[in-house]
């Protein structure tokens, strides 16, 4: 009984230690370990309010969690998210919303409220109206938009040729109302009706892979993660590239910056991606446009936030006009996405085909 004691004590001590502080926090541990006494004439340090909540909240969270849940928090917390796949649930104790201070004590310091917070697609306590899921890397941070989203405000008109351009780009005469290609670069494919949405992976301008189609609720796309399922990019490019043609130096970079990748999900107010990677992903989409404006939005998503990017309602099937041709994107439910890279006119890159790795899904009209 005692080990046992000890080794639940050791795996709290070490959740305490792994907690995100805050500056204040920082700063006073950082002044009092340079002007620190000996310990005879030390005073003593008394915690701040907010602080003395959180132990508090801490000391009834650990009760409640047998030796397994407190491993798989930890482990969560030590891997930053990587190995987060076990719900920690419990039912509400004391506190009104112990998932905001779950994710305040290891993820956002400056975390409010619960309305701040989204549960991940992978999240099954979710479904569990008595219960409330602990683990802080089943949560995301919901973005809040700004119009236009400064400094990534507008990018200019894209300036391609027809052969680089993504699937759901291309131009025609204006008595022509066929969609070329849409939907898919392979032309002899079609859409299965219980597909929801397609993947298709970018570098440059050039694809890469065939279309990963999607037919589960929501879906995992990410670099190469030992323990992830879903869609493999590494995968996608073991067989693009010939033996003796490297990629580009900025593609090699930016590869390692997808990590965990993203979270696509189908929810009942539209399709929302989830930014799993610890850099930022730069979003376009028709129903986050402004409806007034000729140019497109290009929309940042930090780090462990969560976007609704379609709501299956667009502006319309916005078409834009040049020289007598309609130009794309000439299927309104498609959605780009830059990892790492944004772009734009406050960018050198003014193109998203000039972002070293990106997505695109492309959306079955909701039906």
């Amino acid at each position: 009984m005692f080990m046992f004691r000890r080794r639940r004590t050791a795996l709290a001590k070490r959740l305490w230690k792994a907690r995100v502080r805050r500056d204040n926090e920082t700063r006073c541990a950082e002044k009092t370990s340079a002007t620190a006494q000996p310990a005879t004439t030390a005073s003593v340090a008394h915690p701040s309010p907010v602080e003395s909540d959180e132990r508090q909240f801490r000391n009834a969270l650990f009760k409640r969690l047998d030796d397994r849940q407190l491993e798989t928090l930890l482990r969560a917390v030590d891997t930053g998210g990587v190995d987060a796949t076990e719900c920690v649930a419990v039912r509400p104790f004391l506190f009104s919303d112990p998932a905001v201070i779950c994710c305040r004590l290891w993820r956002w310091p400056d975390l409010r409220t619960v309305e701040q917070l989204k549960n991940t697609p992978v999240c099954q306590t979710a479904k569990q109206p008595d219960m409330v899921c602990c683990n802080p890397y089943h949560w995301s941070k919901r973005c809040e938009i700004e119009r236009p989203p400064p400094p990534y405000s507008r990018f200019v008109k894209e300036k391609l040729k027809p052969e680089d351009r993504a699937p759901s780009e291309c131009s025609w005469d204006s008595n022509d109302d066929e969609l070329r290609g849409s939907f898919s670069t392979d032309g002899d494919e079609k859409p299965n009706e219980q597909e929801w949405c397609k993947v298709a992976y970018w570098e440059l301008s050039q694809r890469v892979g065939r279309l990963f189609p999607v037919d589960t609720k929501f879906v995992n796309v990410f670099w190469n993660v030992p323990l992830g399922t879903g869609l493999s990019l590494a995968a996608l490019t073991q067989h693009h590239f010939p033996p003796t043609q490297s990629p580009p130096e900025s593609v090699l970079r930016n590869r390692t910056k997808i990590g965990q990748g993203l979270a696509l999900s189908r929810e009942e107010d539209g399709v929302w991606a989830y930014n799993l990677s610890d850099w930022p992903m730069f979003v376009n989409s028709p129903t986050l446009d402004d409806p007034d404006s000729k140019s497109y939005l290009v929309f940042r998503v930090p780090s462990g936030h969560c976007l609704n990017i379609f709501t299956g309602n667009p502006h319309g099937d916005r078409i834009r006009y040049s020289n007598g041709l309609r130009v794309g994107p000439v299927d309104p439910n498609a959605v780009r996405i830059s990892f790492a890279k944004g772009w734009g006119p406050k960018y050198s890159r003014q193109e998203i085909t000039s972002c070293p790795t990106w997505i695109e899904v492309l959306l079955d009209p909701c039906r």
